[in-house]
């Protein structure tokens, strides 16, 4: 198993790192919308949706994936009738024909106290031959 990590996507501060491969699969963890170096978080739910797109870009670049080695996507968000219209317009800018598996739940607290994040994704992907 080897850990994965970019200055292009943002970091954890507890003890996850923000992927792990192992036998080329990657799992990402915990993603978010927040700029990776700023570590701004869009105030619109568009931007915060493309957002973490971007960040996932980095994290599979990094492995030496890209957005076309996703299978599965988990999606939660905090209100999940509000907010899925346009998530689901970025993530079919995003992915295209594409089609990886996801599911979305609505669940009232995820991140760090404060934050009023409206978006959290976890994604696997296939990048081995």
């Amino acid at each position: 198993m080897r850990e994965v990590h970019t200055p292009d996507a943002p970091g954890h501060t507890g003890p996850s790192p923000q992927a792990v491969e192992s036998g080329g699969w990657l799992y990402i963890s915990a993603l978010f919308g927040n700029d990776p170096h700023s570590s701004v978080l869009p105030s619109e739910p568009r931007d915060e949706a493309a957002r973490i797109f971007a960040n996932l870009d980095a994290i599979l670049a990094a492995a030496g994936g890209n957005r076309t080695d996703v299978v599965r996507v988990g999606i939660f968000m905090r209100a999940l009738q509000r907010d899925r219209p346009v998530f689901n317009e970025v993530w079919q800018e995003y992915f295209g024909e594409h089609r990886p598996t996801r599911y979305a739940v609505e669940v009232t607290d995820f991140g760090r106290p404060g934050e009023n994040r409206r978006f959290m994704v976890e994604a696997v992907a296939h990048i081995g031959v």
